[in-house]
């Protein structure tokens, strides 16, 4: 901007204002143009010319001249909040934040044009109303100021050793703004739900995932995205959403306005295009937008594989209203949302009360005053109750809506653990659940399945107990058998290992054999059992009555043990005849061993005759 003709009483603001004052004849003389030049390109544009009309100061209540809705700036920036009013006499200005007057700081300084803020902080944001009156009326400027932060995020914990099978929760903290976005990765590939995968929260915080395999592991990261798509439109303005996305099989799309379905009618339409790549757009078209239309929008598109889902609130102009709230059920030891859904705009806060105290009030609750959300972290009985959101409409006028929150208690199960028993004997398995909102129902499975009914297993349920009972214990019964307790809040599960010892047994057993001097031979022997049992080979010289002694078995020595308990013999010699002994143990039971015998013979030598 270029003014030609400058002065101490010209003053041009941040915004591309021009303000004069102490007007004097002279300045109705003047022609008045503002010139523009592009930052980057130095292109130079100018406007039309425009003259200033003078008149006879008369008497009059204040008309605001310059004002704003809604600020946005980075913290340690500085910010403007225009508000200049015009009036005889000449007005006076007072500012008030979050509904209370403005406490004195060295940052703030009251300039021609406004409040002007220096090295904001994140206590800065809020709502802010400036007053204006002189002896003849009033009038106020309503605004936001919204102060943004370097978002950082870190993902706890920081390192997970899971098991196969097991389950893994990891949650993504995230600081320097409340409005923002997560998407998940694992080894730079984008994580999206399914079957064993769950992204929870209000802004996809929480990552559980169950039933880990091994191709599981590897690098998490979180990204989070700096504010939400809101936009702003006036009544029968007409608004276009649209959702892109790819997928196999091709995804559906469903569209909902602050969690309810949108219904398609004249004034709503939804349209879906299959691009030549083979994506998806899904629009949602809405021609004559009312006040009812306001709200947050979300696409969520499924295909056998996941869902992802995104998601923008509208704003429409006109008088604020709190949407009906659904009473919610939150799971005690979980995370709860309770969102106050506003309609209209513009509104200038938003607070939440519980049995007349301003939340929050412990550290488990943080509201969102900028999107009407309450979170309440690891949900107690004491949470139980009436919620009720207050929206500030006007300086002077708030509306409210209530919400009543029922906790109810998961069971939990009492951990036993893992269990062992012989063959043939007797087994007892119990499930106590100790604490958890009755009624349940408690079931088993075994190695992820129903128990069948051949595997001659008794299950005993009472109240909020329930036992297996196994009478003669054989293979078959070794496994992971899961204790399932269920209630309206949730199921449970706890599993236990139950190892049934099977006494060693011969696979192969040791037979007579004949071995070729200066050749190899294997004396064959193996075993099964539970544990896997251990084998041990003796030896005795000679054709006489048999006085076993160990056989000694180092690397790279000529004779050796193979891995399922033969032994191999390099390069026969007349000393390793004798008799050989298997012994195989597995402490279950007592250990069994079997004896061959060894033949060593010569070399058969061709001859020939002249």
């Amino acid at each position: 901007m270029v003014l030609r003709r400058s002065g101490p009483r010209y003053l041009i603001t941040s915004t591309g204002a021009l303000y004069i004052q102490d007007v004097q004849s002279e300045d109705a003389v003047n022609i008045y143009r503002c010139t523009t030049r592009h930052r980057y390109t130095g292109e130079t544009r100018q406007s039309n010319s425009a003259r200033l009309l003078l008149s006879e100061p008369v008497d009059s209540a204040p008309v605001i001249l310059d004002g704003f809705e809604r600020r946005e700036v980075m913290v340690s920036h500085r910010v403007e909040l225009p508000c200049k009013a015009s009036g005889h006499p000449p007005p006076r200005y007072r500012w008030l934040r979050d509904n209370s007057p403005l406490e004195s700081d060295s940052r703030y300084h009251q300039s021609v044009s406004g409040l002007l803020i220096e090295a904001t902080r994140p206590s800065d944001g809020g709502s802010y109303v400036c007053e204006v009156w002189n002896s003849f009326g009033n009038a106020k400027v309503v605004g936001r100021l919204v102060v943004k932060q370097p978002l950082k995020a870190v993902v706890s914990p920081r390192k997970v050793r899971g098991s196969v099978g097991s389950q893994v929760s990891l949650f993504c903290s995230v600081t320097g703004s409340d409005e923002y976005e997560i998407t998940w990765y694992r080894n730079g590939e984008k994580i999206y739900q399914g079957v064993n995968v769950r992204i929870t929260g209000i802004n996809n915080e929480n990552l559980v995932m169950e039933g880990m395999a091994k191709s599981d592991g590897g690098a998490y990261q979180c990204f989070a995205r700096n504010g939400k798509i809101e936009k702003v439109v006036s009544p029968n303005e007409p608004i276009s959403l649209v959702c892109h996305v790819k997928g196999t099989p091709l995804p559906t799309v469903t569209w909902t306005l602050d969690d309810d379905p949108v219904i398609k009618d004249s004034n709503h339409r939804m349209d879906r295009i299959i691009t030549t790549e083979g994506h998806v757009l899904s629009y949602l078209n809405v021609s004559h937008t009312q006040v009812t239309d306001g709200g947050v929008y979300r696409c969520t598109c499924n295909n056998s594989a996941g869902s992802v889902s995104y998601q923008a609130r509208i704003n429409v102009r006109g008088p604020a209203s709190i949407r009906p709230m659904k009473n919610v059920t939150a799971i005690a030891g979980r995370d709860t949302y309770i969102h106050c859904r506003i309609i209209g705009y513009p509104y200038y806060s938003i607070k939440w009360y519980k049995d007349s105290n301003l939340l929050p009030f412990n550290h488990r609750q943080r509201a969102f005053e900028n999107n009407g959300t309450l979170k309440l972290s690891n949900v107690q009985n004491s949470d139980e109750g009436e919620y009720t959101c207050y929206v500030l409409v006007d300086p002077e006028k708030q509306i409210h809506r209530s919400v009543h929150v029922t906790v109810k208690v998961p069971p939990l199960i009492q951990h036993s653990d893992s269990q062992s028993a012989s063959i043939g004997q007797r087994v007892f398995i119990p499930c106590v659940v100790i604490s958890g909102d009755l009624p349940m129902s408690i079931t088993w499975h075994k190695d992820g399945r129903p128990i069948n009914a051949s595997l001659g297993v008794t299950i005993d349920n009472i109240d909020f107990t329930s036992s297996l009972r196994i009478s003669n214990l054989s293979e078959i019964h070794n496994g992971s058998y899961t204790c399932i307790a269920r209630n309206e809040a949730a199921a449970v599960e706890h599993s236990i290992q139950l190892i049934v010892k099977v006494p060693p047994h011969f696979e192969v057993q040791p037979r007579d054999q004949d071995g070729i001097y200066g050749k190899s031979v294997i004396l064959n022997c193996s075993a099964k059992g539970n544990p896997i049992p251990t084998i041990v080979w003796n030896h005795s010289k000679g054709a006489g009555v048999p006085q076993f002694q160990p056989i000694a078995l180092n690397s790279g020595s000529r004779i050796q043990l193979l891995e399922k308990g033969s032994l191999l013999i390099k390069h026969v010699l007349e000393e390793d005849a004798g008799f050989y002994l298997c012994k195989v143990s597995n402490d279950v039971g007592a250990d069994i061993s079997k004896s061959m015998y060894l033949t060593v013979k010569s070399k058969t030598l061709s001859s020939g005759v002249c």
